[in-house]
């Protein structure tokens, strides 16, 4: 499988992530390299001796672990700092003579462009302001039917903010009002035409340390960044609390990256004063940004605009091409939960929301084999939740991993995910559970004979009749003793008999 070196230099780390991906069907991510670097240093826009050096080094180091990886993709790019300082371009030379490293200075729009594929690619959202606030600078793009319209970039990022305005410590409260003062003047009146009331999507090391920073507070049960809310009064609170607090008292603080405990004040107010200014409520954080889009751009070559044509269709199918790519199994047991599901319908009277999760639970039920056939099924549980499910919000997310985690036996155990969920979701997973296990060992050899299924609807009485090709005497044992779940959930007697070769 193809890999992929994509290096973000910005202005306040370099990072290069190191991807395996197979256009259009399949990527992850497999490394990652950081460095501190602090490009954007200084108000005169030079980069420094110490900085330029350091900078090198890392492009020289990050050149070496591709070349003994051999990784043929390597794509390099540069942001703000490389881009306003006065010796960028000796520095980019520099890159080339001594790492052997061809980097690509972006220019503001094109940084926004690329920052909106990734959050276009990993949220659902149509529509939404895009903020992503660096070291050097900050961008607001307004994304529309998933692409770029616009986008603009200010030289507000945490560095510089923190060394043109936040000279005590901790800050005053003058320091931190000119801060705000100066946004405003810069910023507030080029926002006048951006449309109001839209999500507002976060990225950048500032915003994810802000989230960080609130689940260690809330005692969060999962530790999953990509989707998390921040209310705009949270972030204030944030913000207040950790401009109190001296240098030294903020390195100390559980779950603040402590390489950004002397900017993240000035960041912290970077990103209040935009919600402020945009009049947003809620900021979604996303842990996809440019080096993603970088990716994307990839991804889908011949896609209008690079798009995946469905995120959440997507995510599940790179979930399951990555654990457990058994797509025959996957489909037809998916085929016949929703089947369950749309004979059920005046029982359980449903959305199109529950079908969704039912849908995707199904199509990943067995990624726990992965690890072992042993417990698969917590297997399973533990591997969906533990990383993002890019499009899902993580309530959707915890369910479709308590199905995973319930499909084979016993049931729901909602645990430590109590707290994502809502009122009726314990009653919805087991009704869901109970469909995606019969379905489960309606196709016990997985060898697709039991074909289709019917649902006949009586009074405390529910027979599922199958369609079969071959011999599916043992699909029809393991459903009839496995359909307890759906039984118990719907308060009926169930009984599956094979039918006649019509249904499909």
């Amino acid at each position: 499988m193809p890999r992929a070196a994509i290096i973000d230099l910005g202005s306040n780390a370099g990072r290069m992530a190191v991807f395996e991906y197979e256009p259009g069907r399949h990527f992850r991510q497999i490394d990652q390299l950081r460095q501190t670097l602090r490009l954007a240093s200084g108000a005169d826009n030079i980069i420094r001796g110490d900085s330029f050096q350091r900078g090198v080094s890392m492009l020289s180091a990050f050149r070496t672990y591709c070349e003994a990886s051999e990784i043929g993709e390597v794509v390099a790019v540069a942001t703000s700092a490389v881009r306003d300082a006065a010796n960028g371009a000796g520095f980019v030379a520099a890159a080339k003579e001594r790492a052997s490293i061809d980097l690509d200075i972006l220019a503001g729009e094109v940084e926004a462009r690329y920052g909106v594929l990734g959050v276009a690619n990993s949220h659902a959202f149509r529509d939404a302001l895009v903020l992503d606030v660096g070291g050097g600078s900050a961008q607001l793009s307004f994304m529309e039917g998933r692409s770029f319209v616009e986008g603009r970039s200010w030289p507000v990022g945490g560095v510089r903010m923190t060394e043109a305005f936040l000279k005590s410590d901790p800050p005053r409260g003058q320091e931190l009002q000119a801060l705000r003062e100066h946004l405003h003047t810069v910023v507030d009146g080029r926002l006048s035409g951006l449309p109001q009331g839209l999500p507002m999507v976060g990225m950048g090391g500032t915003i994810r340390n802000l989230a960080r920073l609130h689940q260690a507070r809330n005692n969060y049960p999962v530790s999953l960044l990509h989707g998390y809310v921040l209310t705009y009064d949270d972030v204030c609170e944030l913000a207040d609390e950790l401009s109190a607090k001296t240098y030294a008292q903020r390195k100390s603080i559980s779950g603040l990256n402590s390489e950004r405990a002397d900017v993240i004040v000035a960041a912290a107010t970077v990103v209040r004063t935009f919600m402020e200014m945009a009049r947003t409520e809620r900021l979604v954080v996303s842990s996809h940004g440019l080096r993603e889009g970088l990716l994307y751009h990839r991804m889908w070559p011949a896609e209008s605009g690079h798009l995946a044509p469905d995120v959440r269709a997507f995510t599940i199918d790179n979930v399951a091409r990555r654990y457990y790519d058994r797509p025959k199994h996957n489909a037809q047991v998916c085929k016949l939960s929703l089947q369950l599901f749309d004979g059920l319908a005046p029982w359980h009277q449903f959305t199109g929301f529950e079908r969704e999760l039912l849908e995707a639970a199904a199509k990943i039920h067995d990624i726990g084999m992965a690890v072992d056939y042993f417990e698969h099924h917590h297997h399973g549980r533990f591997l969906v939740s533990a990383s993002p499910l890019p499009g899902f919000n993580h309530r959707e997310q915890a369910l479709i991993a308590l199905l995973v985690g319930c499909h084979r036996k016993g049931k729901p155990r909602i645990g430590k995910f109590s707290a994502l969920l809502q009122p009726g979701d314990a009653e919805r997973l087991a009704k869901l559970a109970g469909m995606l296990r019969l379905a489960e060992y309606l196709e016990r050899t997985k060898a697709q004979r039991v074909q289709g299924l019917q649902c006949h609807l009586g009074a405390g009485y529910l027979q599922v009749e199958v369609a079969a090709s071959g011999d599916v005497s043992v699909e029809l044992q393991a459903a009839n003793q496995r359909s307890d779940l759906l039984a118990k959930t719907f308060g009926v007697q169930v009984e599956v008999v094979l039918g006649g070769p019509a249904i499909s």
